[in-house]
């Protein structure tokens, strides 16, 4: 394109600047020469380009954004933004673009960007920002208090240590509130010390003492220097405090210090002994006291076997004499290691040992965590993914076995149902036909059944499943539960008994769901009796007063360990697909679900080939008295 001088002069206000014209679509249609110089690009590289190529990609919306909002501003407005465009070489710069709409200035027509190089500004500014960071860090961190002040003798710095031995809040030391804790009779010659400093006159070195709120002293060691501007001109003083106590109280100081360490150490949770190299205890703090159950004054100068049970004990004393010939202390905590308390149980340990030479001998400090919790933890977390994997299986073996049992009455459905519509034994053979219905009819009300203890299960599970109570007959109850699973036995070849009390009171129950509990003990026992055998259905009243349900049979049985299983939902101990005994594994646990429903519990006594009893009590207080018989007649 072709510029005016006036349009020109526009463009290169700055020399040292890349001056570029942008169109309303964020395009180059004009580069100055400098961007040679400064990106190593020719303007031809970047003419009919977008400017979007160029720049960062997490800076590109910001730079779109930029450009639509300058387009979209007054003529002749600015706006300056930051972000980063790729130079020649494949390195980011970091430049300040500052557009100017001449968007509708006929000699021009876009928007006049003059982009200045600002990386090593931006770079300085970050190391500048690092420094400070770091000496602020190494400020904090000192083991000295370290302050600046300024000409006036207010303190404007000072760090956490300076305000710690002032013994004054942090808000308390700047200005001049520092000098309230320092001891009486050194102020008067502090603050001329003071002003020396703060007025540039010269270095000043001056010990003193703070005096802390409860009237102890601290000796210290004041030493700073001027500090000047650029042009020489006194701007206050930067120094040092030292804490120079230990100096002058050596004595006390290294009491106070094993006063402090004791306090530590008998403060910790971790049991914290101290040993020589012949294993005598020379340090035991409380919290041994309390793991291993033995006083201090029965442990201190004697040797540490007694907390080790063999072969640990013997196996000490070659590692002590391994480490007085110069042997390494194993870094890093040792675990699987057991201990032994006074009255002699054992107890698994976390030790961790350290080593000091003092005097040409060396002591050993072992940190000692009781891990007993942990271990259970650990145990329960290893148990539980245990039990999560037996789920799992179960989930698959459940699946199995809903699909044989689903599949059976299905296709039992379908296909006399495909020989009743194609009528495929000729239009008389009604009695087959009927036959066949009665058929369908039962294998509909076997996936009903098999849907509902689905259903009911699932109602439980999710505490859906409402009890309608009310008084129920216990002797009829007994004779419909028989009477329903009277066929099941008679094709079975199973005979049926019934043992009852006399008088049974009725209960407060739910009538359905106490016949389901009835009907699904009898059908299992019916189903897991051979031929011939016998199952009998038992009442009577508990010696709590409640009421006690039985089922006994004389069929396969089961062995203890299986039990359990037997009632998880969705598990059989025979989970094979091609078991003797069918069914779904929901009659047990649904059936032990509507007991506790009930506030009852559920036992079984099995013996593998004499058969099985299960029991259900229900609680006295389901059992009806007479005056509440009474009332209801």
């Amino acid at each position: 394109m072709q510029l005016s001088e006036r349009c020109f002069r526009a463009l290169m206000k700055n020399s040292s600047d890349v001056t570029a014209v942008v169109s309303r679509q964020g395009e180059f249609i004009f580069v100055g020469e400098a961007v040679a110089g400064v990106f190593a690009y020719r303007p031809d590289d970047l003419v009919g380009r977008p400017v979007a190529g160029f720049v960062h990609p997490d800076d590109r919306a910001l730079a779109l954004e930029r450009i639509a909002a300058r387009a979209a501003a007054p003529q002749g407005s600015a706006g300056t933004s930051t972000f980063r465009l790729r130079h020649a070489d494949g390195r980011w710069r970091t430049v300040e673009a500052t557009g100017y709409n001449q968007l509708d200035d006929p000699e021009i027509e876009g928007i006049v960007v003059n982009i200045r190089d600002i990386t090593e500004q931006v770079e300085a500014e970050r190391r500048l920002r690092e420094s400070e960071a770091l000496y602020h860090t190494l400020a904090e961190t000192a083991p000295v208090g370290i302050f600046r002040a300024d000409a006036e003798g207010a303190m404007v710095f000072a760090n956490r240590r300076l305000a710690a031995m002032t013994g004054l809040e942090g808000a308390g030391v700047p200005g001049t509130g520092w000098l309230a804790s320092v001891h009486p009779d050194d102020r008067v010659r502090v603050e001329a010390e003071w002003r020396r400093c703060v007025t540039g006159e010269a270095p000043v070195i001056v010990d003193f003492r703070f005096v802390g709120a409860e009237g102890t002293s601290t000796a210290v060691l004041l030493q700073s220097a001027p500090h000047h501007d650029a042009a020489g001109r006194p701007q206050g003083c930067v120094g040092t405090i030292t804490d120079m106590s230990e100096y002058v109280r050596t004595a006390e100081a290294l009491l106070m210090a094993e006063a402090r360490t004791n306090a530590i150490v008998d403060a910790a949770a971790d049991a914290i002994l101290t040993i020589d190299e012949e294993g005598i205890i020379h340090s035991y703090n409380r919290a041994a006291e309390r793991m291993f159950g033995i006083p201090a004054a029965d442990m201190l100068w004697q040797k540490v076997n007694r907390l080790m049970p063999p072969p640990h004990d013997t196996a000490h004393d070659g590692y002590l004499r391994g480490y007085r010939t110069g042997g390494a202390v194993p870094a890093g905590p040792r675990r699987d290691i057991w201990a032994r308390r006074g009255d002699g149980t054992l107890f698994p340990i976390e030790l961790s040992v350290s080593a000091v030479e003092t005097n040409g001998r060396r002591l050993f400090t072992g940190i000692i965590r009781d891990v007993t919790e942990r271990k259970r933890v650990e145990g329960e977390l290893i148990q539980a993914k245990e039990l999560a994997e037996a789920a799992d299986r179960a989930k698959s073996a459940f699946l199995a076995t809903m699909s044989h049992e689903l599949r059976t009455p299905l296709n039992a459905v379908i296909g006399f149902a495909q020989v009743i519509e194609m009528r495929l034994l000729g239009v008389d053979a009604i009695d087959r036909y009927t036959e066949y219905a009665g058929s369908i009819r039962r294998s509909g009300e076997h996936l009903l059944a098999i849907i509902d203890d689905i259903l009911d299960i699932s109602k439980i599970e999710a505490g859906a499943l409402q009890l309608a109570e009310q008084p129920v007959d216990m002797t009829d109850l007994a004779g419909q539960a028989l009477n329903l699973v009277a066929m099941q036995a008679g094709q079975r070849g199973v005979g049926l008994a019934i043992e009852l009390d006399r008088d049974l009171p009725p209960v407060r129950a739910d009538e359905l769901r106490l016949r389901q509990i009835l009907l699904n003990l009898l059908s299992n026992g019916v189903k897991f009796t051979d031929t011939g055998g016998t199952v009998t259905l038992v009442g009577r009243r508990a010696a709590d007063g409640g009421m006690e349900l039985g089922v006994r049979d004389t069929g396969v049985g089961m062995a203890p360990e299986d039990i359990p299983v037997a009632l998880a939902p969705f598990s059989q101990v025979d989970q094979s697909m091609t078991r003797r005994y069918e069914g779904t594994g929901l009659g047990l646990p649904l059936t032990k679900r509507l007991v506790d429903l009930h506030g009852g519990r559920l036992s079984i006594d099995s013996t593998p080939g004499r058969g099985t009893t299960v029991t259900v009590h229900l609680p006295a207080e389901r059992v009806m008295s007479v005056e509440e018989m009474v009332g209801m007649a």
